[in-house]
Protein backbone atom coordinates (compact mmCIF):
# COMPACT_ATOMS: atom_id res chain seq x y z
CA UNK A 1 0.00 0.00 0.00
CA UNK A 2 1.36 3.42 -0.96
CA UNK A 3 1.59 6.54 1.20
CA UNK A 4 -1.24 8.29 -0.73
CA UNK A 5 -3.46 5.22 -0.25
CA UNK A 6 -2.67 5.13 3.48
CA UNK A 7 -3.39 8.87 3.66
CA UNK A 8 -6.80 8.36 2.07
CA UNK A 9 -7.60 5.48 4.44
CA UNK A 10 -6.57 7.56 7.46
CA UNK A 11 -8.57 10.58 6.31
CA UNK A 12 -11.64 8.44 5.59
CA UNK A 13 -11.30 6.71 8.94
CA UNK A 14 -11.15 10.04 10.77
CA UNK A 15 -14.26 11.27 8.97
CA UNK A 16 -16.15 8.01 9.55
CA UNK A 17 -15.19 8.04 13.24
CA UNK A 18 -16.28 11.68 13.55
CA UNK A 19 -19.66 10.96 11.98
CA UNK A 20 -20.16 7.94 14.25
CA UNK A 21 -19.20 10.05 17.28
CA UNK A 22 -21.70 12.71 16.21
CA UNK A 23 -24.51 10.18 16.00
CA UNK A 24 -23.63 8.58 19.33
CA UNK A 25 -22.55 11.56 21.42
CA UNK A 26 -23.35 14.94 19.92
CA UNK A 27 -26.86 15.14 18.52
CA UNK A 28 -29.83 15.34 20.84
CA UNK A 29 -32.48 12.68 20.18
CA UNK A 30 -35.80 14.02 21.53
CA UNK A 31 -37.75 10.88 20.62
CA UNK A 32 -35.17 8.63 22.31
CA UNK A 33 -32.58 6.25 20.89
CA UNK A 34 -35.28 3.92 19.56
CA UNK A 35 -37.12 6.71 17.74
CA UNK A 36 -37.63 6.95 13.99
CA UNK A 37 -34.99 9.64 13.51
CA UNK A 38 -32.33 7.60 15.22
CA UNK A 39 -33.07 4.43 13.23
CA UNK A 40 -33.15 6.08 9.78
CA UNK A 41 -29.93 8.04 10.15
CA UNK A 42 -27.97 5.39 12.06
CA UNK A 43 -28.80 2.58 9.65
CA UNK A 44 -28.23 4.59 6.50
CA UNK A 45 -24.95 6.02 7.80
CA UNK A 46 -23.69 2.64 9.02
CA UNK A 47 -24.50 0.96 5.70
CA UNK A 48 -22.83 3.72 3.71
CA UNK A 49 -19.73 3.70 5.90
CA UNK A 50 -19.50 -0.08 5.45
CA UNK A 51 -19.83 0.12 1.66
CA UNK A 52 -17.25 2.89 1.46
CA UNK A 53 -14.83 1.15 3.81
CA UNK A 54 -15.00 -2.04 1.73
CA UNK A 55 -14.49 -0.05 -1.48
CA UNK A 56 -11.53 1.83 0.02
CA UNK A 57 -9.87 -1.40 1.11
CA UNK A 58 -10.67 -3.36 -2.05
CA UNK A 59 -9.90 -0.81 -4.79
CA UNK A 60 -6.38 0.49 -4.24
CA UNK A 61 -5.40 1.84 -7.64
CA UNK A 62 -7.22 5.11 -8.19
CA UNK A 63 -5.85 7.70 -10.54
CA UNK A 64 -3.53 10.26 -8.84
CA UNK A 65 -5.93 13.18 -9.30
CA UNK A 66 -8.63 11.06 -7.64
CA UNK A 67 -6.47 10.57 -4.57
CA UNK A 68 -5.85 14.32 -4.35
CA UNK A 69 -9.52 15.15 -4.81
CA UNK A 70 -10.51 12.56 -2.20
CA UNK A 71 -8.02 13.88 0.36
CA UNK A 72 -9.19 17.45 -0.21
CA UNK A 73 -12.84 16.43 0.21
CA UNK A 74 -12.18 14.32 3.33
CA UNK A 75 -10.19 17.15 4.94
CA UNK A 76 -12.83 19.75 4.05
CA UNK A 77 -15.58 17.42 5.30
CA UNK A 78 -13.76 16.95 8.58
CA UNK A 79 -13.13 20.68 8.98
CA UNK A 80 -16.78 21.60 8.35
CA UNK A 81 -18.04 18.83 10.65
CA UNK A 82 -15.89 19.90 13.61
CA UNK A 83 -16.57 23.60 12.95
CA UNK A 84 -20.29 22.82 13.21
CA UNK A 85 -19.73 20.85 16.43
CA UNK A 86 -17.75 23.76 17.89
CA UNK A 87 -20.46 26.29 16.97
CA UNK A 88 -23.19 24.10 18.49
CA UNK A 89 -21.35 22.71 21.51
CA UNK A 90 -23.39 24.66 24.07
CA UNK A 91 -26.74 23.91 22.40
CA UNK A 92 -26.46 20.68 20.39
CA UNK A 93 -28.92 20.21 17.57
CA UNK A 94 -31.54 17.50 17.45
CA UNK A 95 -30.94 14.53 15.20
CA UNK A 96 -32.40 14.61 11.70
CA UNK A 97 -36.09 13.67 11.44
CA UNK A 98 -36.70 14.50 15.11
CA UNK A 99 -40.11 15.97 15.80
CA UNK A 100 -39.03 18.57 18.36
CA UNK A 101 -39.81 22.25 17.95
CA UNK A 102 -36.73 24.43 17.29
CA UNK A 103 -35.96 26.87 20.07
CA UNK A 104 -32.91 28.58 18.58
CA UNK A 105 -31.50 29.49 15.18
CA UNK A 106 -27.80 29.20 14.42
CA UNK A 107 -26.53 31.70 11.83
CA UNK A 108 -22.81 31.98 12.61
CA UNK A 109 -19.77 30.01 11.51
CA UNK A 110 -20.55 27.73 8.55
CA UNK A 111 -24.25 28.48 9.07
CA UNK A 112 -23.64 32.01 7.82
CA UNK A 113 -23.21 30.46 4.37
CA UNK A 114 -25.13 27.19 4.41
CA UNK A 115 -28.31 26.27 6.31
CA UNK A 116 -27.32 22.61 6.66
CA UNK A 117 -23.51 22.44 6.86
CA UNK A 118 -23.50 19.07 8.64
CA UNK A 119 -25.21 17.56 5.59
CA UNK A 120 -22.73 19.29 3.31
CA UNK A 121 -19.89 17.73 5.33
CA UNK A 122 -21.45 14.28 5.03
CA UNK A 123 -22.01 14.61 1.28
CA UNK A 124 -18.39 15.66 0.77
CA UNK A 125 -17.29 12.52 2.60
CA UNK A 126 -19.40 10.22 0.43
CA UNK A 127 -18.26 11.98 -2.74
CA UNK A 128 -14.64 11.63 -1.60
CA UNK A 129 -15.09 7.87 -1.58
CA UNK A 130 -15.97 7.94 -5.28
CA UNK A 131 -12.77 9.80 -6.10
CA UNK A 132 -10.64 7.74 -3.71
CA UNK A 133 -11.64 4.42 -5.25
CA UNK A 134 -12.45 5.37 -8.82
CA UNK A 135 -15.65 3.34 -8.39
CA UNK A 136 -18.41 5.39 -9.94
CA UNK A 137 -21.01 2.94 -8.60
CA UNK A 138 -20.43 4.57 -5.22
CA UNK A 139 -22.33 7.54 -6.65
CA UNK A 140 -25.42 5.49 -5.76
CA UNK A 141 -24.56 5.99 -2.08
CA UNK A 142 -23.99 9.71 -2.64
CA UNK A 143 -27.41 10.05 -4.29
CA UNK A 144 -29.14 7.87 -1.66
CA UNK A 145 -27.62 9.75 1.27
CA UNK A 146 -28.20 13.07 -0.52
CA UNK A 147 -31.88 12.18 -0.83
CA UNK A 148 -32.04 11.38 2.90
CA UNK A 149 -30.31 14.66 3.79
CA UNK A 150 -32.58 16.59 1.41
CA UNK A 151 -35.67 15.05 3.04
CA UNK A 152 -34.26 15.79 6.51
CA UNK A 153 -33.50 19.39 5.50
CA UNK A 154 -37.06 19.87 4.24
CA UNK A 155 -38.43 18.43 7.50
CA UNK A 156 -36.20 20.73 9.56
CA UNK A 157 -37.22 23.74 7.49
CA UNK A 158 -40.89 22.82 7.99
CA UNK A 159 -40.30 22.71 11.76
CA UNK A 160 -38.86 26.23 11.62
CA UNK A 161 -41.79 27.43 9.49
CA UNK A 162 -44.20 26.20 12.18
CA UNK A 163 -42.23 27.72 15.07
CA UNK A 164 -41.95 31.19 16.61
CA UNK A 165 -38.67 31.45 14.65
CA UNK A 166 -40.48 31.28 11.28
CA UNK A 167 -39.90 34.88 10.21
CA UNK A 168 -36.24 34.88 11.23
CA UNK A 169 -35.70 31.56 9.44
CA UNK A 170 -37.37 32.85 6.26
CA UNK A 171 -34.99 35.84 6.21
CA UNK A 172 -32.04 33.54 6.91
CA UNK A 173 -33.06 31.13 4.13
CA UNK A 174 -33.20 34.02 1.69
CA UNK A 175 -29.46 34.62 2.10
CA UNK A 176 -27.97 31.19 2.96
CA UNK A 177 -28.08 28.23 0.60
CA UNK A 178 -29.50 24.87 1.71
CA UNK A 179 -26.38 22.77 1.02
CA UNK A 180 -24.11 25.10 -0.94
CA UNK A 181 -23.16 28.74 -0.34
CA UNK A 182 -25.11 31.27 -2.40
CA UNK A 183 -22.92 34.39 -2.35
CA UNK A 184 -25.11 36.08 -5.01
CA UNK A 185 -28.00 36.11 -2.50
CA UNK A 186 -26.13 37.86 0.31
Amino acid sequence: MTVPQLSVLLAAGLVFASHAWGLARFFWIPDGPQGRSSRIIERATAATILVHAIALLWFRNPVPWGTGAALALYILSLAIFWWCVRINRTQPLSLAFSTDRPDHLVMRGPYAWVRHPFYLSYLMCWLAGVFATGQWLLLITVVAMGWIYWRAALAEEAKFAASPLAEAYRAYAARAGRFLPTPWRR
